[in-house]
């Protein structure tokens, strides 16, 4: 199992409510720790291409390799929020997604309404699967996940958790978009 290849991913830094695209930053690891490589792509900021910029990323040269997708929350470039169903489904892969806070449902409803005409399409996805606690590493993340049982996420979290409460392969994806706007990595995932 320590060869299992986990993809890592999240977005680069934007400003809010701008039009544009940001990179998206993917990292594969194994669960022993040694980065196999990266990927990077550009979506729209608040679009609908988020689903299909992981998928071209699942469909790289790492493709036969990567067991498990792990996203820095539901959500990339604003609102351009990921297919959790279709991104499993079309891959074949596990999904987990991984964050600090839980998210406050409401007040993303709000949001959605107010800028978006497709705000249900879009809150049906973020709802469609529900959010879980985990602890990890000394504290609690907030999970959602697609095609992998509560403990094998669990073991796979865990195993790729260095210090701290995120898994290496989201920390590390965003250490590299963070980099890649600033110009030196910032803030954490």
């Amino acid at each position: 199992m320590k060869d299992v290849r986990v993809l890592g991913v999240d977005d680069s830094h934007f400003e809010p409510h701008t039009r544009g695209t940001v990179k998206v930053v993917g990292v594969v690891m194994r669960l022993s720790g040694y980065i196999d490589g990266f990927l990077l792509r550009e979506i729209t900021i608040d679009g609908t291409d988020a689903t299909d910029a992981i998928i071209s990323m699942v469909e790289s040269k790492y493709s036969r390799d990567i067991r498990v997708i792990m996203i820095q929350g539901i959500t990339l470039g604003g609102f351009n929020i990921v297919d959790l169903e279709r991104l499993h489904r079309e891959t074949g892969r596990a999904v987990i997604t991984v964050s600090r806070r839980n998210p406050d449902i409401e007040k993303i409803r709000e949001a959605l309404e107010k800028h978006f005409p497709d705000h249900g399409t879009r809150m049906a996805l973020i709802t469609k699967f529900p959010v879980e606690p985990l602890e990890n590493g000394g504290g609690i993340i907030y999970i959602q996940r697609v095609g992998i049982t509560m403990d094998e996420a669990r073991e796979i979290i865990a195993k790729t958790t260095i210090r701290g409460t995120m898994p290496e392969p989201i920390r590390i994806a965003h250490l590299v978009a963070s980099a890649l706007h600033f110009g030196e990595s910032r803030g954490k995932p």
